[in-house]
């Protein structure tokens, strides 16, 4: 691994049992500026350590117990962008330039699964970086769906723990690290669960910590976002049903919250870092399941893969985190896998991607059944009993590609500047009929985003809603209106628009029963020239 191609100097130093502690190492960069970061062990048996490049020149590796280790590196090449948090801010941000870092994340959970070999997940890099993708979401070896030491959750026969979990093996974490440096090449910024909650049982807190440690350890100098545990408070499977749930839940999310404390105080970068809840517990946001026990710096959802049975309580669990003080970014990190039990179609991820980001969240991850076990279409597979569906397959549905339209659209536009707009649109949607338009927008710009017609309840066979579809509260001036469609990204229609002091314009209608094209989704992206 080119580890300087990635922004990463790295030293080794002597041999080391792998079994003990690999101690620490402080580590002294050209500027004169020393950061201290937890020490690993490679398959080699030597003792290795990493820190973020900060400039060209020499850099004094300091091993605990060893001899100093000096490193010459060269400029920092550009590469992925590194979100932050800023207080107070409901958008990440990069941390080098300071401009919206637009979260759009796909959902591997197994990325490091030899289901898939390094080429097909090169291939697969590049794809959803091409289509717009900027993040990639996955598991630190300790899986959902599955146990420590099952067939599924190895790799080439070997698991992130040595049998009996006696320590990190570092014969996994080396395949692994090639894995991560693959999506960073790529311009992918991985989203690293560290473990799915249940683990915490089978490991105990000592050696979770130590797991942590791993992570840290070896990806820490990587741009990089941190999510301590998945379904965070999820007992093991057979448990979910046990008198006493409750009090195991609750024991779990209180060891979670110091695990999750330990990984703050040991990153030397201070990564973003948030939890991922589960909705079995109703725990629908971070903050449903952390509440005052832990600090997050983003807020991740999970609300369910019911297809349309889900948009209400992720659009109402959405509205609840925003309205959270202080303000923090929330992304919908899991929702309505595609193809998930024969549902969540193309239709449904577009309009799960545009009523979320209308209604303020920082940003949206998709996900495809299949793809996010690596699964090959096999009984065996981890969480085949939602589908059976080979991954590559399942990286081929439509709603990820149309959802990196939706991310390439946002670009053209100040997105972070919009706000939550439903009183810009009539009809608007509300919880009581969520399949109507969905608007938000700043002075000079508006997006409104109208579900297909086939999600409407029917007036005579189909939806009426359309019949009109009137802009309120814009601006007075000259206005473009683009109808777009969200599929491909295409405008088939521009109006060029005069906007009195009413601040109302109607869409011309199209067609008897709907101003649109078509009764298929659509965007319509406006802009005032005045402000141009």
């Amino acid at each position: 691994m080119d580890w300087f191609a990635l922004g990463v100097v790295e030293a080794v130093g002597e041999g080391v049992d792998a079994a003990g502690d690999p101690g620490t190492c402080s580590v002294t960069g050209p500027d004169g500026a020393a950061v201290e970061v937890p020490a690993f062990v490679g398959a080699d048996g030597r003792v290795r350590a990493r820190v973020r490049n900060s400039g060209a020149g020499h850099y004094r590796f300091a091993f605990d117990g060893g001899a100093p280790v000096g490193v010459d590196a060269p400029a920092v090449p550009s590469g992925p962008r590194q979100p932050t948090v800023r207080p107070g801010e409901r958008v990440l941000r990069d941390e080098a330039t300071g401009e919206p870092f637009p979260w759009l994340a796909d959902t591997w959970w197994f990325a490091f699964s030899d289901r898939a070999d390094d080429a097909g997940f090169a291939e697969l890099a590049d794809l959803r970086r091409r289509q717009g993708y900027t993040v990639v979401q996955l598991v630190a070896g300790l899986y959902p769906e599955t146990t420590g030491f099952s067939a599924q959750s190895a790799t080439g026969g070997v698991w992130s723990w040595t049998p009996g979990y006696g320590h990190p093996d570092p014969r996994w974490w080396d395949a692994a690290d090639a894995r991560l440096g693959t999506l960073v090449a790529a311009g992918l910024t991985p989203a690293v669960v560290g473990a799915w909650s249940y683990y915490l049982l089978d490991l105990g807190d000592e050696r979770m910590r130590r797991h942590w440690r791993e992570v840290v350890a070896r990806w820490s100098a990587l741009p990089v976002v941190w999510c301590v545990a998945g379904e965070v408070g999820l007992p093991h499977y057979s448990d979910l049903f046990a008198d006493d749930i409750a009090d195991r839940v609750d024991d779990l999310l209180g060891r979670w919250a110091a695990i999750g404390a330990g990984v703050r105080e040991l990153d030397p970068y201070r990564r973003p870092l948030t939890y991922h809840p589960c909705p079995a517990f109703e725990h629908l946001t971070t903050l449903d399941a952390m509440g005052g026990r832990a600090v997050a710096d983003f807020v991740w959802m999970q609300t369910g893969h019911a297809d349309r049975s889900s948009v209400v309580p992720s659009l109402r669990a959405l509205a609840r985190a925003r309205a959270a003080r202080p303000p923090l970014p929330v992304i919908n990190s899991e929702v309505c896998y595609e193809g998930i039990a024969a549902g969540s179609s193309a239709a449904l991820q577009r309009m799960l991607f545009w009523s979320h980001l209308l209604s303020g969240a920082a940003g949206h991850t998709y996900g495809a059944q299949g793809l996010w076990a690596f699964a090959e279409g096999k009984p065996e597979d981890p969480g085949y009993v939602w589908g059976a569906v080979d991954w590559r397959t399942a990286a081929g549905l439509p709603g990820a590609a149309q959802t990196g339209v939706g991310g390439r659209l946002l670009d053209g536009l100040s997105w972070w500047e919009h706000r939550p707009w439903q009183s810009g649109v009539e009809p608007a949607a509300g919880e009581d009929r969520p399949f109507l338009p969905y608007c938000a927008g700043s002075a000079d710009e508006r997006v409104v985003y109208v579900p297909a017609n086939s999600f409407r309840e029917p007036t005579i066979g189909i939806s009426l809603d359309l019949q009109r579809l009137l802009l309120r509260e814009l601006a007075a001036g000259r206005w473009t209106v683009d109808v777009v469609d969200p599929r491909t990204g295409e405008t088939w229609t521009r109006h060029l628009a005069t906007v009195d002091d009413g601040g109302e314009w109607e869409l011309p209608p199209a067609h008897f029963a709907s101003a649109l094209p078509t009764f298929e989704d659509w965007l319509l992206i406006c802009r005032r020239e005045d402000a141009r």
